[in-house]
Parts: C-alpha cells; structure tokens; sequence
C-alpha cells in the first residue's frame, strides 16, 4: 500500500473513532441527565410538592448543605412548593462516569 494512502487511512480513521467516542460520551451524559430528573420529579411528587420553573439547578457542593462531593457526583438544589409554601431540596447524585464519588444521598425539608 502507498504511504501516503496509508498515512491517509489512519488519520481518518483516527478522527472517525474520536467522533464516535464523543458522541457516545455526551450521549451517556444526557441520559444520566434524564434519568436523574426523573428521579427528582418523582420523589418531590411523592412528597406532595411541584417543582417551579426552573427550579432544578446543579451547584457546586460549596454551594450545597453536603460537606463532600466527588467528581462521580452531581448535586442539585431543588425549589419546589408544596401546600403553597416555597421550599428546597437538595440531591446529589452518583453518576456512572467515575469512580471518585459519595453515595446518593437526599436532604428533604
């Protein structure tokens, strides 16, 4: 085969992996995503509350009531009302792309 041709077909197939790995990285995010939201509208739901409109926020753990976070974990703030009155939970959550995480953990008012 010529080099050059074969220098050709490994760039290319280089950059046609690389793609492929990146798509499937944010696809996995986005999925992660979704099924945390799922989560957090179902346990405010079975609590009585309703989330307001843009009410679900991920923040970084010093801006959160939880004294540890690690990078396998997200943590939302969630304004919800219930009976009426404003509240706010709290979620951090396990994804499944690291190692280095705290447990799934709730702080309800």
């Amino acid at each position: 085969m010529d080099p050059a041709k074969k220098s050709k077909i490994i760039i290319v197939s280089f950059v046609v992996g690389a793609l492929l790995l990146g798509f499937l990285a944010y696809k996995g995010m986005s999925t992660t995503g979704q099924e945390h939201m799922a989560i957090i509208k179902k346990v405010i739901q079975d609590k009585g509350g309703v989330i307001v409109a843009g009410g679900v926020t991920a923040v970084p753990v010093d801006e959160s009531p939880f004294e540890r976070g690690g990078k396998g974990n997200t943590i939302y703030k969630i304004d919800f009302t219930k009976d009426g009155k404003p509240h706010t939970a709290w979620y951090r959550s396990e994804n499944h792309s690291s190692i280095l995480k705290e447990p799934e953990e709730w702080i309800l008012p």
